[in-house]
């Protein structure tokens, strides 16, 4: 072996061992989730809380831009010593490349990645997800659907346009204060920021992001305001620990339906009566049509608003970001990929049968 080889080789079989013994513990639920989501993240966050968290700006953002650059730059450097025949030189840059790779990998699951195989929050929170039925989730989704037309008769959204810096701090003291689910999630850093170019994140798909190297959450100030509440608390969610795309979304239901500002509430049942609708156009299509049906006009007009704001931003970036993420998401321990989002409208029926004694977990057996 050259010793020009030497040490990166070393280095490259130092985190391939690593990311081994990552994996192996990554099978172990119970020990992911006390001591890495509930130890080890809690205290590893407070180093980004320290340095960025309170940036007025994305640094997550300029960290991508500047990891795409260095990777462009270090394929562009193989080719060229390949093309000038100076193969120890190409050599090298390859193992620095796979070696710049590795250490990403590792340090994104010692970071936050690990989050993906704790607890499922339905053991956390003792929910029984295993036994619903159809009638239930149609009595859930009236209510919500009432719940929907209600408040939207209440609010008026253009008068919300103007007020995102309210909306974000409201959602961070919201989340701060809460203490549902406190016990099993990290209090550290509850922070959210926009993107350094809202609408560049809109032309892939996204409402919201958290970046799990540097811990920040940010939510899309270009789109329809009564996203923005939903949003926020969904990737304040991930910040405290959350990996499934789901159960963010559960818990971003709980923590606002019962909140004191109507708008923040309408945010909620906006979207999670998408969800439920969307949930069940996969299983009866005319079911589907008729209970959309009994939306209000009001409520249908602000759907189409955002249809049409996403459809503005839809091409080639958007389909390429979704097969991306479909693909990250199912790596990640999420074998529905995209389709997880939509997991959430199980977790909210067995909460509300909970809430109102319907539906006890059944005890376990040793």
């Amino acid at each position: 072996m050259k010793s020009s080889y030497r040490k990166p080789l070393i280095c490259t079989i130092i985190l391939l061992i690593m990311i081994g013994i990552l994996s192996l513990l990554e099978g172990n639920t119970a020990f992911v989730e006390h001591y890495f989501s509930r130890s080890w993240y809690p205290l590893f966050s407070y180093l980004p809380q320290f340095v960025l968290g309170y940036l007025p700006f994305s640094f997550g953002d300029l960290f991508y831009a500047g990891i795409i650059v260095y990777l462009l730059v270090l394929f562009i450097s193989i080719f060229k010593y390949l093309l000038k025949k100076t193969y120890t030189k190409s050599i090298q840059s390859a193992i620095y490349l796979i070696n710049m790779i590795l250490g990403l990998y590792l340090f994104f699951y010692i970071s936050w990645g690990m989050n993906y195989y704790r607890s499922p929050i339905a053991q956390n929170t003792d929910l029984s997800t295993d036994s619903l039925k159809l009638a239930d989730y149609l009595i859930l989704l009236e209510k919500s659907l009432d719940s929907t037309n209600y408040l939207r008769s209440q609010v008026n959204p253009k008068d919300w346009v103007a007020k995102s810096e309210k909306i974000k701090d409201d959602m961070e003291r919201l989340v701060i204060t809460d203490t549902t689910f406190q016990y099993f999630l990290s209090t550290t850093l509850i922070h959210a920021k926009g993107p350094l170019n809202s609408s560049w994140v809109s032309y892939f798909g996204v409402s919201g992001y958290f970046n799990p190297f540097t811990h920040e959450a940010h939510v899309n100030q270009a789109m329809p305001v009564f996203s923005s509440p939903f949003t926020y608390v969904h990737e304040l969610a991930h910040q405290q620990g959350i990996g499934f795309e789901d159960e963010a979304n559960f818990i971003a239901y709980v923590r606002l339906k019962n909140h004191p500002e109507t708008f923040y509430r309408y945010s909620n049942y906006l979207q999670t009566t998408s969800y439920l609708l969307r949930e069940l156009r996969g299983i009866d299509k005319d079911l589907f049509l008729t209970y959309k049906d009994r939306l209000s006009s009001a409520v249908l007009s602000d759907l189409k608003e955002e249809a049409e704001f996403w459809s503005t931003y839809t091409g080639w970036i958007n389909k390429v970001s979704d097969l991306f993420y479909n693909g990250y998401l199912k790596h990640n321990n999420q074998s529905e990929g995209l389709a997880r989002y939509d997991r959430m409208t199980r977790l909210v029926l067995a909460y509300e049968l909970k809430q109102h004694g319907c539906l006890v977990k059944p005890k376990t057996t040793k």
